[in-house]
């Protein structure tokens, strides 16, 4: 590839997938691998397809790890950032895993972690609907739900680095279980996994769906993409199931609104990317609904930009700051 061949390696650990990308100091994508993350396999298991994930994302870019100056990537959380462990993971039951460890093992290059939603709304931040903004609020929806808050410019890290799980806060103390084993909690309301209950117990109590048709596999998972074309082609059961979550989110959103006072609330993962502005307008509708005017005034409540890009764009950006000791995104922002 021609070019001054300096890069970074970006990497998104999600629930379901992950995904590698070569990025450059500009934030383009010249190279880009996927693999399902197959968490029950274990966390070594899981490493060896993350390594594999980012020489395939090397291979497309037709580059080497020569040419890779550091290593990013976001991982699901909570996060002990100083030595790069994963503490623990619901929806992977992992605790206590070297993730920064492992993968130097593997690749031989220095590796900076945080958290998915952190980088998610730092990705967005530098690339994507943050441009002009100070403040910012992420939720990125997918097998659960992350979160990330930028103030005056900068991630919000908290007191022990761990600030903005905001998919925990907790919505209905006498609410469903969550994978964190708390209950009521927005992540068991509005996240992925909580759409795919909602339908299986409809499905249960006799309602037909257009998802589980004759013989259709009722543990199956059942993909964003699917449930985007279910509620297009009016599945009632799909609709409900969506609006429900979009409604919480909505309520979630409305206390972020009024705890943080951010210029942009920037929802992303792979169920809105799917459902887009059908599940957005609902968000917005029930956050106004239930926030001081104040606190909304001149808001935006926006898709994210990025997509799936959201995450490994952040992560390219905490590669490159690694390279400087920096936490500030002053390399890489326009």
């Amino acid at each position: 590839m021609a070019g001054n061949r300096r890069y970074v390696l970006a990497i998104d650990l999600g629930g379901t997938k992950i995904y590698s990308a070569v990025i450059d100091r500009k934030g383009k994508i010249v190279g880009l691998a996927r693999k399902r993350t197959k968490g029950e396999l274990g966390f070594e298991a899981v490493v060896t397809r993350l390594l594999d994930c980012a020489h395939e994302a090397l291979q497309d870019a037709k580059v080497s790890l020569t040419d890779i100056k550091a290593v990013g990537i976001g991982s699901p959380g909570p996060l002990d950032l100083k030595n790069g462990v994963i503490i623990e993971t619901p929806n992977l039951g992992w605790q206590n895993a070297p993730l920064k460890a492992r993968v130097e093992e593997g690749l031989k290059k220095s590796v900076s972690i945080d958290n998915d939603g952190n980088l998610g709304i730092l990705g967005e931040y530098a690339y994507g609907a943050g441009e002009g903004a100070q403040h910012m609020v992420g939720l990125f929806i997918g097998t659960g739900i992350g979160g990330g808050v930028i103030v005056n410019g900068k991630v919000l890290h908290g007191f022990n680095e761990n600030a903005a799980e905001l998919g925990h806060m907790i919505l209905d103390p006498d609410g469903p279980v969550c994978g964190c084993g708390r209950k009521g909690c927005l992540e068991a309301f509005a996240s992925r996994l909580a759409i795919e209950r909602e339908i299986r117990s409809a499905v249960h109590q006799g309602t037909q769906t257009l998802l589980f048709e004759g013989d259709a596999d009722l543990n199956a998972r059942i993909r964003s993409k699917k449930l985007a074309a279910a509620f297009s082609a009016g599945d009632k059961v799909v609709q409900a199931a969506v609006i429900k979550s979009a409604t919480y989110v909505g309520y979630g959103v409305a206390n972020l609104l009024n705890i943080f006072n951010p210029e942009v609330v920037v929802i992303g993962g792979g169920v809105i990317e799917a459902l887009g502005e059908n599940y957005i307008k609902i968000v917005q509708e029930t956050a106004a609904r239930n926030v001081f005017p104040i606190a909304i005034r001149n808001v935006r409540i926006t898709a994210a930009k990025l997509k799936d890009d959201s995450t490994l764009l952040g992560a390219a950006v905490l590669a490159w700051n690694s390279l400087s000791k920096k936490r500030s995104i002053s390399l890489v922002v326009k």
